[in-house]
């Protein structure tokens, strides 16, 4: 990860800061994999609106996505379709972006091509690891996995559980900031 030769120049007494730069430099994509006659099949959520701020010294980030801005983006679906699935992502059984209508990330460590922190969404709060890896200056990109129980989501299932989500969701990301 280039995050260490970033930590490296704050250690030295250069320090950078950046503010989240307008969504149309960033995606930030959810990944939910299908289970039973779906399998292989994948839902891909885009967070289009985020604000936040990263910085090298100290080596700090924090984000907060808008949940409600949230696109689907299925290309094996209908439109009709991809329309449900996010409305029952959006809904109170899933994200409850009436009660929630934000999921925050404030990092806690960042060490070794990993940043520690915590992760918020519908009010739960958990630690998670994200692998990141810088791609330029005031751009990096990433992932991490963790599972929707540990935030309150029951994974979908229909058709006596012919289908259904697993319980991994898989947050990917490239990022870019302007000072």
């Amino acid at each position: 990860m280039r995050l260490l030769g970033l930590l490296w120049l704050a250690s030295v007494g250069f320090a950078a800061e950046w503010k989240v730069a307008p969504a149309t430099a960033n995606t930030v994509d959810l990944y939910v994999e299908k289970t039973g006659v779906m399998s292989g099949k994948k839902h891909w959520f885009r967070f289009p609106q985020l604000t936040g701020s990263f910085s090298t010294d100290p080596a700090k980030v924090e984000l907060q996505f808008d949940v409600k801005a949230m696109q689907c983006f299925d290309t094996w679906l209908s439109e009709k379709d991809q329309k449900k699935v996010l409305e029952h992502a959006l809904g109170k059984e899933t994200l409850d972006v009436a009660k929630y209508p934000t999921v925050t990330f404030v990092s806690t460590a960042v060490a070794d091509g990993t940043v520690t922190g915590t992760l918020t969404i519908r009010g739960i709060s958990k630690p998670v690891k994200v692998s990141v890896k810088q791609a330029g200056e005031g751009k990096y990109e990433g992932s991490a996995v963790f599972k929707m129980t540990d935030f309150g989501i029951k994974p979908a299932k229909a058709a006596l559980g012919a289908v259904g989500t697993k319980d991994e969701m898989t947050l990917q990301f490239k990022l870019t900031g302007s000072r």
